[in-house]
């Protein structure tokens, strides 16, 4: 059917011939919106489990947006379209969490000097653990908002993966983990485990969340170096791959509105 971008246009889209065909909510940030032509983003794949492109995809959120802290407009967003579309959506997808903590802005206040051979005394704990709170927090108002207005609808997550200090940024944007890392004199060779340590902290959060209908996608050690374009998005093939751990939940939802597509 279609991938709408917004609540404005998707005011502006037509209904659809099958009334009956589910209407999926991406909540989140760019691994929902990621605009680089050729790679695309999980919002695109799916678009693509649809039989026809049957299923709608709504996305609400931008690139850069952070779940503890998405901005009163974008909470506006999520706000009336739950109300509007209470008795019609049919499932929430949530990508947040990864730029809570991603950047200098966010990153640099959660490090300090360690010990060579502990990755965990690289971090502030006091501070690293209120930014999981907050991000806890996040998720936990998605889930609020769900229980209001739709609450017989299941919601999704997912953790990212593994993601690679390389110092590779994207365009004019600068990388997002590398430069804090060498900031405070973290060796190389413990970069990768301050990334696994993040990342997991992150998975532990989402599946403490105790929730009806609530899917935690488990997509760690999903990519290898080769499918990331920079040090926070997978490339093309990389987002198939994350989306493949996804199908399962929408195959039990929609059973007669999904095939698996041509890249699965």
């Amino acid at each position: 059917m279609a991938l709408i971008f917004g609540l404005d246009k998707w005011k502006e889209y037509q209904p659809r011939n099958d009334e009956n065909a589910p209407i999926v909510l991406c909540f989140g940030d760019s691994w929902f919106w990621y605009p680089i032509p050729g790679i695309g983003n999980l919002s695109n794949r799916f678009l693509d489990f649809g039989k026809y492109q049957a299923i709608d995809i709504v996305a609400i959120g931008k690139s850069g947006m952070e779940i503890a802290l998405p901005g009163k407009s974008i909470l506006y967003d999520l706000t009336t379209f739950l109300q509007w579309e209470s008795k019609t959506v049919d499932m929430i997808a949530i990508s947040g969490g990864g730029n809570d903590f991603a950047g200098a802005d966010d990153l640099d206040p959660l490090l300090k000097k360690g010990k060579a051979n502990d990755v965990t005394t690289w971090f502030k704990a006091k501070e690293t653990d209120d930014l999981f709170a907050s991000i806890k927090r996040g998720y936990e108002r998605v889930i609020y908002l769900r229980d209001t207005f739709c609450p017989t609808i299941p919601i999704t997550t997912h953790c990212y993966d593994y993601a690679h200090a390389t110092g590779k940024g994207l365009m004019w944007f600068s990388p997002w983990i590398k430069p804090s890392l060498d900031k405070i004199g973290m060796p190389a060779l413990m970069q990768a485990d301050a990334v696994r340590l993040i990342i997991d902290k992150l998975a532990d959060i989402q599946t403490s969340l105790k929730s009806d209908l609530y899917h935690f996608v488990d997509t760690r050690n999903s990519l290898t170096l080769s499918d990331w374009s920079n040090e926070l998005h997978p490339t093309g093939d990389g987002f198939n791959k994350i989306a493949r751990s996804f199908y399962p939940v929408y195959e039990k939802y929609f059973t007669d509105w999904v095939r698996k597509p041509k890249w699965y």
